[in-house]
């Protein structure tokens, strides 16, 4: 039977200027996820500036109940400004909790007694967070950027992966802080699905529980970790009746949460859960011929993805590094 879904509705190509906001938690625990990232913006001709000077969005210690708002709002419009001056106004995040603490941010910062105070700080760097600022930066997800390319993918596909069931788990700070804003339906996301459809994927569409929580809700994953691990559970008993062979991630929190724990779950419960985990970027990359290793970055997973890999063609055929050029 045929997926049932909303399609993706098509976003303007952007040809440039966007600033590629690293994540902490991809750079620690995923970084082939930005590697990935940066080789498909090059083979599409994204032109793209990763800026040395970019802070920390402290997304994760604003919503474990660490950092006070005023200081993530400061970060954020510093962030801003930099990417404003660098003439690299689209800010593009791998991480949607970076995603959404930034859109936050700005809509705060349209309150004028909020943005006095918070440029009263940024004085002492030299910045000012003013009506140029605010009306030229853009925060998207990274995603997004590569939507805006889509048509072009299928020519550049290298690995086929027919035949490979592929779902996401819609990222919380994605789909329901700024609803709104999501291309598509906030409630059934098939961007990263749609975004693997010229490789050949099979899309999973809606599943009941597809809104569900990945159950690491940041703290909840050690304050509470009985009721975080059976929200997880949950999700993969669920994706494992669906019949799905890659769950495909836009937020290295979701990620982790699967990957890391996946295999500790199925272990307690009896279950088997017989598919893995990747971020969409990589997938993609490993379907337009990325390495695995050097590109995408598969020897930071905590489950084994050599079956898959050997499944579509990644072992044993020529792959493509970083900066090198397509067989």
């Amino acid at each position: 039977m045929a997926a049932r879904y909303t399609p993706t509705p098509d976003v303007p190509r952007i040809e440039g200027g966007v600033t590629l906001f690293r994540s902490c938690l991809v750079s620690a625990e995923y970084p082939g996820v930005e590697a990935s990232t940066r080789w498909l913006f090059e083979r599409l001709g994204i032109e793209y500036t990763v800026n040395p000077a970019q802070t920390c969005c402290t997304g994760l210690g604003y919503y474990s109940d660490l950092i006070p708002i005023r200081t993530t709002v400061g970060i954020a419009a510093r962030n801003a400004c930099l990417a404003v001056a660098d003439g690299h106004p689209v800010m593009a995040y791998l991480c949607s909790t970076c995603y959404a603490i930034n859109k936050k941010a700005h809509a705060i910062l349209a309150v004028p007694e909020y943005r006095a105070g918070t440029n009263a700080v940024l004085a002492a760097v030299g910045r000012e967070y003013d009506d140029a600022v605010a009306a030229t930066v853009r925060h998207v997800h990274t995603l997004e950027v590569l939507w805006g390319s889509h048509d072009a993918l299928a020519g550049l596909v290298r690995r086929r992966l027919d035949g490979v069931k592929v779902a996401p788990p819609p990222a919380c700070h994605y789909c329901k802080v700024f609803p709104e804003d999501v291309p598509g339906d906030h409630e059934d996301l098939m961007l990263p699905e749609e975004l693997l459809l010229p490789a050949g994927v099979t899309p999973t569409g809606h599943y009941p529980e597809k809104t569900l929580h990945c159950g690491a809700g940041f703290r909840q994953r050690f304050v509470n970790p009985s009721l975080s691990a059976a929200v997880t559970r949950e999700k993969l008993r669920r994706l494992a009746a669906e019949g799905v062979d890659v769950l495909v991630h836009m937020c290295p929190n979701c990620h982790v949460q699967y990957d890391r724990f996946h295999d500790i779950l199925s272990a307690a419960s009896g279950e088997e859960y017989p598919f893995i985990h990747l971020h969409t970027q990589q997938l993609l990359a490993l379907a337009l011929g990325a390495d695995p290793e050097k590109v995408v970055g598969v020897q930071s997973h905590s489950q084994d993805v050599e079956p898959f890999l050997e499944r579509i063609g990644a072992r044993g055929r020529t792959t493509v590094a970083v900066g090198g050029e397509r067989p």
